[in-house]
C-alpha cells in the first residue's frame, strides 16, 4: 500500500492537469467568468461563482454532471489561493483531490478484503495488483470526477458488508451516505442500489422477528439516500426541464462511431486482425470489439502510442497483456468461488457481490449498445468491477495445492509490478 501511495505521489508529480485525461475542458483562472465546457470549466465556474450553474447544464459539455467533485475542488483551490498567488500551480493543484481518493480507495480495498476470511499472504497479494494496476493509478491524476465515484462505490461495498455483519442503525446510515454521496459525484454509482437492496431483503427475511428494527433502518436509508442523492437531477428538472437521467452523446457522423459494425463483431470474440492492429498502430480508437478495448483501456487508458519509441510499443503491448491474464483468470476465479459451496464466504458477501458484479457488467454492456462510441468501451466506467474478480482469485489462490499454478501466478505478478512501473515511468517522463 506504502508503495502503491508513492506510485501515484510520483504519477501526479510528473503529470499535469491536461494530460491522460478526460473530457476535461479547459481551465483559465485569468480568464475571468468565461463559461466554457468540460470538468476543469466546471471547476473554475464553481471556484468563482459559489453556487450551482444558473444555466441549462445540457447545454454546456459535461455540465450536466453532480457538482460534488467539482465542488470540492473548487473548495480545495480556494484554500490554497490563502497562501498559492501563481495561478498556474493553483490550477494544477486540482490533482491533489483524486490523489486523496486514491489512497482512500486503496485503504478501504484492504478494509473489504479483510471481511473475507483471506490469509495475510492473500490479502498482500491483492493489493499488489491494486497498488499497481493501471487504471487506478491513471485515476489519482485524473481531475474529473472517476476517482471520487470509484472511492465511493468501494465504499457502498464496504458499508454493505460491514452492515450485513452488524445491522445497527448506524451503520445504514453510513450505507445510505456512501450511495447519496456517490450519485452527488456520478449518478451511475446508483447501481448499487440493486446489490444493497438485495441484502436488505436477505437480512429482513432472515431476522423477520425484528421486521420492526428493519423497517425503520429501510425508511432512514431511503430519506437519506433518495432526496439527497437525486437532489441535483430533481433540481435541474424543475428548473430546467432536463430529462431525471440525462446522458451526453455523441452525433452518430463522430470518428468513434462503431455503431455501423455487427453484435457479433462488437460483443463476441474479436477478430485477430483487430487485435494485430490493436497492438501494431497504438492509435486512439483502434477497434470496435468491446473486449479488446476493455483489456486495453485498463492498461493503457486512451493514450495514444502510435509516435512513441518501439520499446515503449513493447512494454505496453506486454502490460495489457498481464492485465488481459488477471482479467481472465480473475473472471474464472469468480465464478467457481462465488457459484461454489467449497468457500468460506458468508451467503450475504455472495449475494451482494454476484448481484453488483452482475448488474455492473449489464449496465456497462448496455451503456455501450446504447451509446456505440468507442469511447463508451472505456474500462474507467466499471473500475469497480477489479474488486469482485478479484477476492475470487484470492479464495482460489490460497485453497490451491498445485506449486506450479503458484509459482505461474507469482511470476505473472511481478511481471506485472515491473510492467506497470515502468509504464508508470513513461508517463512521467516521455
Amino acid at each position: 500500500m506504502l508503495l502503491g501511495a508513492l506510485m501515484r505521489l510520483f504519477y501526479i508529480c510528473g503529470t499535469t492537469i491536461y494530460e491522460r485525461q478526460y473530457d476535461i475542458g479547459k481551465i483559465d483562472l485569468a480568464a475571468g467568468h468565461t463559461v466554457t465546457g468540460g470538468h476543469l470549466a466546471y471547476i473554475q465556474y464553481l471556484y468563482e461563482n459559489w453556487h450551482l450553474p444558473d444555466i441549462d447544464p445540457t447545454t454546456v459539455y459535461q455540465f450536466h454532471h453532480p457538482p460534488l467533485h467539482h465542488a470540492i475542488c473548487a473548495v480545495w483551490m480556494k484554500f490554497c489561493s490563502l497562501f498559492i498567488t501563481d495561478l498556474h500551480i493553483l490550477e494544477e493543484s486540482i490533482q491533489i483531490v483524486p490523489f486523496v481518493c486514491s489512497l482512500l480507495v486503496l485503504f478501504f480495498l484492504y478494509k473489504i478484503l479483510r471481511e473475507f476470511s483471506l490469509k495475510e499472504k492473500t490479502i498482500g497479494f491483492l493489493m499488489l495488483l491494486f497498488s499497481f494496476h493501471p487504471t487506478l493509478i491513471l485515476f489519482s491524476g485524473s481531475v474529473n470526477n472517476d476517482s471520487m465515484a470509484l472511492l465511493f462505490e468501494v465504499l457502498c461495498v464496504y458499508t454493505a458488508l460491514v452492515w450485513c455483519k452488524k445491522p445497527t442503525m448506524g451503520n445504514i446510515i453510513k450505507m445510505a451516505l456512501a450511495i447519496a454521496l456517490g450519485m452527488l459525484t456520478k449518478l451511475n454509482v446508483a447501481e448499487f442500489a440493486f446489490p444493497m437492496a438485495a441484502v436488505f431483503l436477505y437480512m429482513f427475511f432472515k431476522n423477520r422477528k425484528q421486521w420492526k428494527t428493519y423497517i425503520r433502518q429501510f425508511l432512514v436509508f431511503g430519506v437519506i439516500s433518495i432526496p439527497l442523492g437525486m437532489s441535483f437531477e430533481i433540481r435541474n428538472m424543475i428548473r430546467y426541464q432536463t430529462p431525471l437521467v440525462y446522458v451526453y452523446t455523441l452525433p452518430e457522423d463522430s470518428w468513434q462511431y462503431v455503431g455501423n459494425y455487427s453484435l457479433t463483431e462488437r460483443f463476441l470474440l474479436p477478430k485477430f486482425s483487430e487485435i494485430l492492429d490493436c497492438i501494431t498502430s497504438m492509435k486512439i480508437g483502434m477497434g470496435y470489439n468491446t473486449w479488446v478495448q476493455l483489456f486495453r483501456t485498463a492498461a493503457m487508458g486512451e493514450w495514444n502510442m502510435d509516435q512513441v519509441a518501439v520499446w515503449i510499443k513493447i512494454v505496453a503491448v506486454l502490460l495489457m497483456a498481464a492485465v488481459a491474464a488477471f482479467g481472465i483468470l480473475a473472471f474464472v476465479c469468480f465464478i467457481k468461488a462465488f457459484f461454489g459451496k467449497r468457500f468460506p464466504i458468508p451467503f450475504y458477501a455472495r449475494l451482494f457481490f454476484l448481484i453488483a458484479y452482475g448488474v455492473t457488467m449489464f449496465f456497462y454492456l448496455d451503456f455501450v449498445y446504447q451509446y456505440p462510441q468507442q469511447c463508451s468501451m472505456h474500462f474507467r466506467y466499471i473500475a469497480i468491477a477489479l474488486l469482485f474478480p478479484a477476492v475470487g482469485l484470492g479464495f482460489c489462490r490460497q485453497e490451491t495445492a498445485g506449486r506450479k499454478m503458484l509459482l505461474l501466478e507469482n511470476i505473472l505478478m511481478g511481471a506485472f509490478v515491473v510492467l506497470s512501473v515502468v509504464m508508470t515511468g513513461v508517463w512521467c517522463f516521455f
